[in-house]
């Protein structure tokens, strides 16, 4: 590979980028209610059941393409929303390492707290490093060391790898002694309104989570992205004051074919909450470019606890399953049910012997999900095909799993899933008995 070529990737995905003076001229933050969204999801299947252009379309197999592909049904360039890499470009493992900055975390010296977050199921803050770079610091559940914090870290690779625009991600360790507080530092209190930050409420926040026998702390930090951020992607519809946000975004080959590297990772939580726009400025041109974050959730991690054997198979309101139960009268059951969990430190339940890779669902129905089609499947499993070991083996270390046994597993899993969606879905001989 070309050094020209590497370095128009890295200028393409470049996370740091210089804010617009003018900040009147970005588009208006919006806040995409978790709740709403959640409920809008949720009863997506009955209101397409609705749809009578919707349903013929189903029935008769001829559903809308993706709107956004060029004459050789490739993604049409450039993407604010994605960038060829692993599947389109030949990419080495330290390339992907080199362009993430993945040994890059924050700088040596105090961390200084200018946020905290002593509220909730899962406690962290945000400090300010030695050269004034912000991070967000988060902890493992205190009951399952390194799942949480690993999951975040090699998902963040194998996305940003697989073309996608996230956070810098990196494991930590740090001491007590190593962070202070801003002065003056307050946080809200749902109940109580806003209270002061003092060292006890540090101590306290740290007492939640789990300590290193060495006596140092364990998080992942992720680091701020520069620019404006306007809030949260609907997988629906168009982001209308974005003057490049053209096409509907149920009908973006990018976000339909993302639907084949979300199975393959097992990133069930992706929903609009993990996804962030930001507003920035690159060789003198302002735009819109969409990131997507937090992967607590993938890799058999659940954010708080581990996957359950039913994620992956079933949405958390599941309409087709409810009423064929009621039909089968509980009789038939699932296969799921028979999944074992490997029970090592630092993996969720994570399979490959259960995994469909045809019907993997996330937790919550997606609009762009629901309408991708065959052509958009394969584009995202040309993209998972791509993984070799060693670029999965690279992205799986920067984990820091402290046993052993994680890292083989986790390597082995997800080349298993892969050759599952390899075989479904670009094997032409599987997909015509598939379709016959």
């Amino acid at each position: 590979m070309s050094a020209a070529r590497l370095a128009a990737w890295v200028a393409l995905a470049a996370l740091v980028v210089t804010p617009p003076h003018d900040a009147a001229a970005a588009p208006k933050r919006r806040d995409i209610s978790y709740f709403y969204d959640g409920f809008k999801q949720t009863v997506r299947p009955l209101t397409r059941g609705l749809d009578p252009a919707g349903g013929l379309r189903r029935l008769t197999g001829t559903r809308r393409e993706a709107a956004n592909v060029d004459e050789r049904d490739e993604v049409r360039l450039p993407s604010t929303w994605w960038t060829p890499r692993v599947g389109f470009q030949p990419m080495t493992p330290e390339e992907m390492l080199a362009s993430t900055g993945s040994l890059e975390g924050p700088a040596a010296g105090l961390w200084t707290i200018v946020k905290a977050k002593s509220q909730g199921v899962s406690p962290g803050f945000q400090i300010l490093d030695a050269r004034g770079k912000r991070w967000a610091i988060k902890f493992d559940p205190p009951d399952l060391p390194e799942l949480t914090t690993a999951a975040d870290v090699i998902s963040s690779k194998l996305y940003w790898a697989a073309g996608y625009n996230v956070p810098h991600n990196v494991i930590v360790t740090f001491r007590r002694e190593d962070l202070r507080l801003k002065p003056g530092l307050h946080y809200h209190n749902a109940l109580t309104g806003d209270q002061p930050v003092g060292e006890a409420t540090v101590d306290s926040l740290l007492a939640r989570v789990a300590r290193r026998p060495d006596g140092s702390w364990r998080a992942v930090a992720s680091r701020f992205l520069e620019g404006v951020p306007l809030g949260e992607i609907d997988y629906e519809g168009r982001r209308r004051d974005d003057p490049d946000d053209l096409v509907p975004h149920e009908l973006r080959r990018e976000l339909r074919g993302l639907w084949a590297v979300n199975a393959w990772l097992h990133h069930d939580d992706c929903s609009s909450r993990n996804t962030l726009d930001m507003f920035v400025t690159q060789n003198g041109r302002s735009f819109v470019r969409h990131y997507f974050l937090d992967f607590s959730g993938t890799l058999g991690a659940a954010s708080v606890t581990k996957h359950s054997r039913r994620s992956g198979h079933e949405y958390l309101l599941d309409f087709g399953v409810a009423f064929r139960n009621m039909a089968t009268l509980g009789l038939a059951r699932p296969r799921w049910e028979h999944g074992i969990d490997p029970e090592i430190q630092g993996v969720g339940f994570f399979d490959a012997d259960s995994f469909d890779p045809e019907r993997w669902c996330p937790f919550l129905p997606n609009a762009a999900f629901d309408a991708r089609t065959t052509r958009d499947v394969r584009w995202g499993a040309r993209i998972v095909a791509g993984f070799d070991e060693g670029m999965i083996r690279a992205a799986v270390r920067q984990g820091q799993l402290s046993d052993p046994r994680a890292e083989e597993y986790l390597v082995r899993t997800l080349l298993a899933r892969r050759d599952k969606i390899v075989h479904y879905w670009l094997d032409d001989r599987h997909m015509h008995a598939a379709q016959r």
